[in-house]
């Protein structure tokens, strides 16, 4: 059974905060900021202020002045055009000031932090007053018959590409839908507006608009043209990652640019502590994600190497981020590719350094908010990634079932692993839960008395409801190297159909237990149950309700007499207790256990 059909409350809850806690908390001091979002911050911050140094990369920072006037050094090397364009300069400081950020501006971006003492090292360009007049309609859209030599002549590229309706007016006659081919005139006039100054360059990496159209230029842009993209990016490489408009220009870049060029800003990524400030962030691990995905192994093989550090709980923090999780789960996935016969040696041995991380920390991050999708995807992914799933049942989940099925995002893992863990492994999961633990000694009170009424426990009985049910009933195989354990998941059923009966009336009160009894009742029509594996009697278990259980018609009728009332539970029953006669070995041939 797919989880949506029960479990979207808890996937609604996941990343926000419930009505009754909402109340309470919006008061409070710091209402809206979790620890994983200070923590990426002060990283942000961190980098941005070490960065921000003047001899960074070795180049004067256009962006990163401390003083309040901006000042364009046109003359320095990094900012001088390129001999391959053959226009001065001249007129830069008038195009420059048409667009808000000539040598006069100086308004610049100051970001709101925790302390109230960070600036931001960008140039803040607000969106421009308006198109010309002779370039709109009466409408104040762009006229139809308005071409893009026209724009070309009057040097209105910039403006036009930081501009919402210019910037789809020059992807749609730069290489879009409207001109396929562009004149050679107007192809390099277009290069010399956008790559001519490093300044300008950056400005529409950041900007809003400009990003797009400049994508675009990057898809079309010849030998020459890439390595001047090259050296531009290279030389602010985290700071274009972490923006949210120029972090798209890195990728196009990554994805176009010729293999020479694409390793040259991949080598420029930073390392050590500046890596995690980078995965972690929300725009720059789409970066991070792009390179794994597109470069081969030895690219970025240092992603790797900084995970498993045996001395830093990189992998630990960078999981339990909510950006830094999807950046482990896709090296995961590509290393765990089989369809890419490239590297194959290299990539196995790359995913056992990994994953024998993970599985030292499995535990953290099967009960972590963002990590157990890490673990999720491993338990549910087949082929390379089956005997690292079996280890994960094995190490991890295994004798610790019953308080993992009581913790909000280890719940899910634990689901995961019913649904998909070789039959073997799941009749010793079932076994657990069964008969693993010794009741309550007051109580009397079993794992599953425990679980069936747990906010969260119940969805792992349900999901072992809908196995058995499966297996029983012929949907599910139960034969696995000669053995067959229909008779042990019939036996489970019948244990999960006379506990319904019994607290039948409390069930009724959960929109979780009548799923469960609804189950049963249409299953109670086609399979005869015979739970007579309960021999002893108890004061929780009277023998009158084991006969009554043997005659299916009158099985979830309301019976004669007021049904039991069992004490609340006090003490939630966890790994720790006792298991009675459970010894966890996991030889060769699974079925010698059962």
């Amino acid at each position: 059974m797919d989880r949506d059909t029960f479990s979207n409350s808890r996937r609604a809850r996941h990343f926000g905060r419930s009505t009754q806690n909402f109340s309470s908390s919006i008061n409070q001091p710091g209402y809206g900021r979790s620890d994983n979002y200070n923590h990426r911050k002060n990283l942000r911050e961190a980098y941005l202020n070490e960065s921000n140094s003047a001899d960074f990369h070795n180049v004067s920072s256009f962006f990163g002045s401390p003083k309040s006037n901006i000042n364009i050094q046109r003359k320095t090397p990094d900012a001088m055009i390129h001999p391959f364009f053959e226009e001065s300069s001249s007129d830069l400081s008038f195009r420059l000031s048409g667009l808000g950020i000539d040598e006069n501006n100086n308004r610049r971006m100051g970001t709101s932090t925790s302390s109230g003492q960070t600036e931001s090292k960008y140039l803040k360009v607000n969106r421009l007053p308006s198109l010309p007049t002779w370039a709109l309609d009466e409408n104040r859209e762009i006229r139809s018959d308005l071409t893009l030599r026209k724009v070309v002549d009057e040097g209105l590229v910039l403006m036009f590409s930081m501009d919402k309706s210019g910037c789809h007016f020059l992807q749609s006659n730069y290489y879009g839908e409207n001109t396929q081919n562009v004149e050679p005139y107007i192809r390099d006039r277009v290069s010399r507006e956008v790559l001519g100054n490093k300044e300008v360059f950056l400005t529409i990496c950041k900007n809003i608009f400009g990003n797009f159209f400049l994508q675009r230029v990057i898809e079309f842009s010849n030998h020459e043209e890439q390595q001047i993209i090259m050296r531009y990016i290279v030389s602010d490489i985290s700071a274009l990652c972490l923006d949210k408009s120029a972090c798209r220009v890195v990728q196009t870049a990554l994805e176009t640019l010729d293999p020479i060029y694409g390793d040259a800003i991949v080598a420029a990524i930073p390392r050590k502590n500046r890596l995690m400030a980078i995965c972690t962030d929300q725009n720059a691990n789409h970066v991070i994600q792009k390179i794994i995905k597109k470069m081969a192994l030895p690219r970025w093989e240092f992603l790797i190497t900084y995970l498993c550090k045996t001395e830093h709980d990189n992998l630990l923090d960078i999981c339990q981020d909510k950006y830094g999780c999807r950046v482990v789960q896709t090296i995961v996935e590509v290393l765990a590719d089989d369809t890419d016969k490239c590297n194959i040696e290299e990539k196995a041995r790359s995913l056992r350094r990994l994953m024998s991380k993970i599985l030292m920390k499995c535990q953290k991050l099967a009960s972590n908010e963002f990590a157990n999708y890490v673990i999720q995807h491993i338990i549910e992914t087949p082929g390379v990634l089956s005997p690292y799933r079996n280890a994960i049942i094995e190490t991890c989940l295994l004798r610790s079932l019953l308080s993992m099925s009581q913790e909000k995002y280890a719940s899910h893992v634990i689901e995961r692993a019913f649904v998909y863990a070789p039959l073997p492994h799941i009749a010793e999961m079932m076994e657990e839960i069964f008969d693993g633990y010794v009741p309550h000694p007051e109580t009397g009170k079993d794992a599953l008395d425990i679980l069936i009424f747990h906010q969260f426990g119940n969805y792992v009985v349900q999901r072992i409801l809908h196995i058995c049910v499966d297996c029983v009933i012929g949907d599910r195989p139960t034969l696995v190297d000669g053995v067959d354990y229909f008779e042990k998941f019939k036996s489970w059923l019948s244990k999960l159909y006379v506990k319904a009966r019994k607290d039948r009336t409390r069930l009724t009160r959960f929109s979780s237990g009548k799923k469960i009894i609804d189950l049963l009742e249409k299953v109670e029509s086609t399979f005869h149950f015979n739970p007579g594996y309960d021999r002893l009697p108890s004061p929780y278990s009277p023998t009158h309700d084991v006969l009554a259980a043997l005659c299916p018609s009158s099985f979830f009728s309301p019976p004669g007499t007021s049904s039991v009332d069992w004490p609340s539970r006090t003490t939630s029953l966890s790994s720790e207790h006792p298991i009675d006669g459970f010894e966890y070995t996991f030889p060769n041939n699974y079925h010698q256990k059962f």
